[in-house]
């Protein structure tokens, strides 16, 4: 199911009214974390008694948090070193952990030879090391003597790093990543912190366990949402039994040209598929017989839309300028890709348009996204810079033109233009191939034609906020992934569509 990430600055400040009341929340992190370790230590032992583990110990909360919990796993029996980092730690889990029969190596600077070479050895032969040095207040970059410890550790480890709350030195930068730590696991507390959810530092994460202490956060003040299977089996929208083909919705589609027919056939079988109570079919003739022959429930005629996709197959102008004066003042949603894009990338600002002032969701992917923040900012913005910072770039052309960012790639960002992410899961990567974004396209526009359906029928639903227009679109994400577990060719993934649509309408038995 669903996880929302936060800033650490809102879980710092939900964590403060709990400790002026006393509320013990260290001892609530040290008791799972200590769980985690030995749970890891039994899996990989088989037993918790016997086994070495380290502490790398820096001079915060974080080595409170380790400290604690190796010194539950020295009453169970471990043989528990703590390496001490810096001048200072954590005195009370110090004690507590020396009391628990802890060795303890003061590895406070370069100068400490001897010191260095017993925590290098402690350190290789452990079994498992909690990595407690520094947490989300911590600066970026280690002390130049524990990175050359760290690093020299690395081609001796045989053991498993679990990473107290987040791995310390944590940096989505590559440069210099070989030297840096790369836990196995990692334990935090409180909520998910948006430093975890970033793409490009899943190598330093590991898998991640989330604990709760009791904070209580406010999914509002998230900063992202975590989609997965789950949220769309819970999520897909069904129809109701009373309802009728327009409460279900009707989805306009403008794709296809007579250079490139069979994104028009894509989108408009993809749109068809996932469940929409009629498609409209609004670009040349040519690619109209396509769809037709393939499709006869598809209505080439005008009439009322509830949404409108727009732009797979670089549909030609005359029939874009047709869409654009038939939704001019009014609020259907349209959904993006493609040509389409180019369009909105030769506007100096979105407001005034007739895309304006609407939902809108648009999908590039690097390249795509690239040209349109180059126009939109002025200067040049290259595919493989948006490829360094993902979430930075969909944000700020979430931000630049008031849409719903659907950013493409092996892992997908959605963005909101109050800066919300969303990050469905990834899906596999059969889904990289030519017409994979134009069946995308087609689910999308049914999913904004169902939901603004929903709006027209029902008084309680007729306007939703951004955020939930881009967890629509990553619930489109997650079907387009589900289809792509049972294809290998666009055109097999738009029919797979079927198949997956009707099992989460009816069900597998």
């Amino acid at each position: 199911m669903s996880m929302f990430a936060y800033p650490s600055e809102t879980i710092r400040e939900a964590e403060k009214p709990l400790l002026e009341a006393g509320i013990p929340l260290m001892a609530r992190a040290a008791r799972a974390l200590a769980n985690s370790a030995a749970a890891m230590l039994k899996a990989d032992h088989g037993q918790v008694t016997g086994t070495r583990v380290s502490v790398l110990a820096g001079p915060g909360n974080n080595a409170g948090d380790a400290l604690f919990a190796a010194a539950t796993l020295g009453r169970r029996g471990a043989a528990v070193t703590v390496i001490t980092l810096f001048d200072r730690t954590h005195d009370d889990g110090l004690a507590a952990a020396h009391s628990a029969g802890a060795q303890v190596i003061a590895f406070t600077s370069a100068e400490s030879d001897a010191a260095r070479a017993d925590a290098l050895r402690e350190l290789s032969r452990a079994d498992l090391v909690l990595d407690g040095i520094l947490g989300t207040g911590g600066r970026r970059g280690l002390p130049d003597h524990i990175s050359s410890l760290t690093a020299d550790w690395a081609p001796h480890r045989t053991g498993r790093l679990i990473a107290v709350d987040v791995p310390s030195d944590l940096d989505p930068n590559h440069t210099g990543a070989e030297k840096r730590l790369h836990a196995d696991h990692t334990v935090t507390f409180g909520g998910l912190k948006t430093e975890l959810i970033d793409p490009r530092v899943d190598e330093f994460t590991g898998t991640i366990d989330v604990i709760d202490i009791g904070l209580g956060l406010d999914p509002s003040s998230a900063a992202a949402e975590l989609l997965d299977r789950d949220d769309l089996v819970s999520g897909f929208p069904r129809p109701d039994g009373a309802g009728h083909k327009y409460s279900r919705g009707v989805t306009g589609v403008l794709a296809g040209s007579e250079d490139y027919p069979g994104a028009g056939v894509l989108t408009t079988t993809s749109a068809v598929n996932t469940g929409a109570g009629m498609v409209r079919y609004l670009g040349s003739p040519l690619v109209a017989e396509y769809v037709l022959g393939l499709h006869p429930e598809v209505v080439n005629a005008s009439g009322r839309i509830d949404s409108v996709v727009l732009g797979p197959g670089d549909p030609e102008s005359e029939f874009v300028q047709g869409v654009a004066e038939a939704l001019a003042g009014n609020r259907t949603p349209v959904v993006v890709d493609a040509g389409g894009l180019d369009m909105i990338a030769r506007a100096e600002t979105m407001a005034g348009t007739w895309l304006a002032d609407r939902p809108l969701i648009i999908t590039p992917h690097a390249a795509e996204l690239a040209r349109l923040l180059s126009r939109l900012l002025g200067e040049i913005i290259t595919a493989g810079r948006i490829g360094t910072n993902p979430m930075r770039w969909a944000r700020r052309a979430a931000e630049l033109t008031g849409a719903i960012v659907l950013l493409k790639g092996h892992h997908t960002v959605i963005a909101a233009p109050d800066g919300h992410v969303v990050l469905p899961t990834s899906g596999p990567g059969t889904l990289a191939t030519a017409g994979s974004g134009d069946v995308l396209a087609g689910i999308l526009g049914t999913l904004a034609a169902i939901t603004a359906a929903h709006g027209r029928y029902d008084s309680e639903d007729r306007t939703r906020p951004p955020r939930e227009w881009a967890r629509l679109a990553g619930l489109g994400v997650l079907l387009h992934n589900e289809a792509g577990r049972r294809a290998v060719t666009a055109s097999g993934l738009a029919d797979a569509l079927a198949e997956v649509v009707g099992e989460l309408i009816h069900g597998t038995d």
